[in-house]
């Protein structure tokens, strides 16, 4: 079975809006062993909606849309499938009844264009909206399938988890699952990455190895295709360890791990709190470590870029003398590069001290953010090695 996207909206276009909806049902598609091969978006225009439908239908089952289905002028999906396959709107009254059940709930008054959303080409079948007053609508023509769902993502969301997967699944007699796992990597590029872990990559099928790059991490996203969850994990666990085995110590975390939780759940776990300075960051470092919890940030202080020192003897003064005034075990003072230099952090503990050089490319706020990743991926490594 295969299945596209079309997304439907002229703000869409425009950027007015952005379209997370595309990337949920993506998502979840691949969770239920559902495979989705392209994606388009179109605005409220006739001629073009139907060009993406006519064009959708000649490479897929089916066509999931989003949007286009208010009782507006321009709200003209319905309109368009009926055109296109030449199957004339017709008046639902018992669909109309579900809408007006809808209004009353919502203690909403409806106006004539609302009959608009229980017209529905020819011979389709409407799907129940509890959470808004447009039906969905499902088109089985001998060219394929079209399901159209709302726009506003909290309808689309219960109608595809609710009707539109159950009635795919039972279509198509869809069995099993998708799963991923996904290993987070910091301090190395993608390419490096890849390099260490090209040949796995290339060697497995189920399951298959895809890279994602982002600012902050590399992901290394391992999916398995079985009948269960469990099964497709038991698929996934001997390739995530050969993952492991190529990139030791590198890897930071897995799913929603993020690097600040990963260094505030090692300083806790010795008794550590901390106090940061930061010099030119913008107080990033300190941010991220609050927002991790577990009370591990005593005090940040923040300083202004015309306070250059070294991150040697000077650092190792201002470090302890904000661990003595706030009453920290740990200190990290931290200096963004001047230009032409690196940029220096030092960690202080209880027992030690290191200092780390760290090469930062660029200027401003992405900078920023990548000196505080660097810092903190600095310290998972340095605590995760003290263990």
């Amino acid at each position: 079975m295969k299945t596209e996207l079309l997304m439907i909206g002229t703000e869409l276009l425009l950027g007015q809006i952005q379209d997370t909806n595309s990337t949920w049902i993506s998502q979840t598609l691949a969770e239920h062993g559902i495979d989705c091969y392209q994606k388009t978006t179109v605005g409220d225009n006739r001629a073009r909606i139907m060009g993406a439908l006519d064009a959708g239908l000649q490479r897929s089952d089916v066509i999931l849309c989003s949007g286009g289905l208010g009782p507006t002028e321009d709200d003209i999906t319905r309109e368009s499938i009926g055109e296109l396959l030449g199957r004339p709107l017709v008046f639902r009254p018992e669909v109309y009844d579900e809408v007006l059940e809808r209004f009353a709930a919502l203690r909403r008054v409806p106006t004539d264009n609302n009959k608009k959303q229980a017209t529905l080409p020819e011979g389709a079948i409407a799907i129940t909206n509890p959470n808004g007053t447009a039906p969905g609508v499902i088109v089985e023509d001998e060219r394929g399938i079209i399901i159209c769902m709302p726009g506003v993502p909290h309808e689309l969301k219960s109608m595809l988890l609710d009707s539109v997967l159950p009635y795919l699944k039972a279509k198509f007699r869809i069995e099993g699952v998708v799963h991923s796992r996904v290993l987070k990597v910091c301090g190395l590029g993608e390419s490096r990455v890849d390099d260490a872990i090209g040949d796995l990559m290339n060697a497995y099928s189920n399951p298959t190895i895809g890279l994602l790059a982002s600012p902050e991490f590399v992901r290394i996203r391992i999916t398995a295709k079985a009948e269960s969850e469990a099964a497709a994990e038991s698929l996934i666990e001997p390739v995530a360890r050969r993952v492991y085995e190529r990139l030791p110590d590198q890897i930071m975390g897995e799913g929603e791990d993020t690097l600040e939780s990963k260094v505030a759940s090692l300083l806790h776990a010795r008794g550590y709190t901390i106090a940061v300075t930061e010099i030119g960051t913008g107080g990033l470092i300190a941010q991220r470590l609050a927002q991790a919890g577990n009370g591990i940030l005593v005090e940040g202080r923040i300083l202004g870029g015309g306070n250059v020192i070294a991150a040697g003897e000077g650092g190792v003064d201002i470090g302890r003398k904000h661990m003595l005034d706030c009453g920290s075990t740990c200190a990290l003072v931290c200096l963004y590069p001047q230009e032409g230099e690196s940029a220096k952090a030092l960690f202080l503990t209880p027992e030690d001290s290191s200092t780390w050089d760290i090469d930062i490319v660029g200027s401003g706020h992405r900078a920023q953010v990548r000196l505080t990743v660097n810092i903190l991926e600095q310290m998972r490594r340095y605590l995760s090695r003290a263990d």
